[in-house]
């Protein structure tokens, strides 16, 4: 086949591709917070140099709060990353499937053969530049997706206690498939993802939200009054002012000895739009833009690589008899 019509094929489909990205992209269409580009990760750096020196804080606590400020640059540093990435790369994707495809198509109808070398040239760098663009961003994309979650954030300020915690209100609390927090072991109810030393392992990652726990579901909006899951849910705390999670990890960490009749499990139903499903709609949308930006990946690659074949080619081989 023509290498100016492949060349040309896979332009079209790398601009195609960048577009459907654009579309479902995390940071463009407001899945992952606005908030993530005006973050200062320089003040963590600033805070861990004045927390070392001053002591603030001391023995133990004084260690956990270095790691704490620490963890909370890394995730300051890779939220700015991945927010600019996203652009970064999208954009150029998108410019070089353009300029690619019109030079290209140009080309195969014969209009401006003389400089088809310098659409080869233009082709393998715009694939080279893409291709890392795009794969950094993607490689940041993943991680983040099934490392973090919502509500993550590393405060300030300074603890009087440990452990210090990284979760605020907006945590999504991890539950299993019938939305089950906890279940009586024979002596105790027992948080089934709760761990003292790892506090995400009690609340979703952003990788979790397309199941149906976190969402609507009519197995549980339609449930029978008489089910256990109705009469075993986690009530509001009327009038305590503690919050769920505060209320669940407290729990947790001193679990209930006294069993509730015929409440084997205990079922959890304050996870925000639970009964929506705007979390499906966020999940498909970010694992969309990650599937489509590896094809990019690919496309990006290739376009370098047929970019490369039209630089290298000899006059006359360009797929069109030469008459001599």
């Amino acid at each position: 086949m023509n290498k100016t019509l492949i060349f040309f094929c896979i332009s079209c489909c790398l601009l195609i591709f960048s577009i459907i990205v654009i579309c479902t992209g995390p940071v463009i269409t407001g899945v992952v917070s606005s908030t993530w580009k005006d973050q200062n990760c320089q003040r963590y750096s600033d805070q861990r140099k004045y927390a070392d020196d001053k002591n603030p804080v001391t023995g133990n606590l004084k260690d956990e709060y270095l790691k704490h400020l620490k963890k909370g640059q890394h995730l300051c540093e890779r939220q700015k990353a991945m927010y600019g990435l996203e652009y970064a790369s999208l954009v150029s994707d998108l410019f070089f499937g353009v300029l690619c495809s019109l030079l290209s198509l140009l080309h195969y109808f014969g209009i401006g053969k003389y400089c088809e070398k310098v659409t080869g040239i233009i082709g393998l760098a715009c694939g080279v530049i893409g291709f890392i663009l795009t794969l950094i961003y993607i490689i940041y994309s993943g991680y983040i997706f099934t490392h973090d979650g919502p509500g993550k954030n590393y405060d300030f300020s300074v603890p009087s206690s440990t452990p210090i915690s990284h979760f605020n209100d907006g945590g999504i609390i991890k539950l299993d498939k019938d939305r089950v927090v906890a279940e009586w072991d024979g002596s105790k109810y027992k948080c089934l993802y709760y761990k003292e030393d790892d506090e995400d392992s009690f609340y979703a990652k952003y990788s979790d939200l397309g199941k149906k726990q976190y969402n609507y579901h009519k197995d549980f909006e339609l449930a029978d009054p008489n089910s256990e899951y109705q009469k075993c849910k986690i009530s509001v705390l009327a009038g305590t002012g503690v919050s769920f999670p505060s209320y669940l990890i407290s729990a947790c960490k001193n679990p209930i000895t006294n069993k509730s009749p015929n409440c084997n499990k205990v079922y959890y139903s304050g996870n925000d739009d639970e009964d929506e499903i705007s979390y499906k709609y966020q999940y498909d949308k970010w694992v969309t833009s990650i599937i489509f930006g590896c094809f990019i990946i690919a496309l990006n690659l290739g376009l370098a690589i047929f970019g490369f074949l039209l630089f290298s080619q000899t006059e006359g081989s360009s797929g069109h008899v030469t008459v001599q």
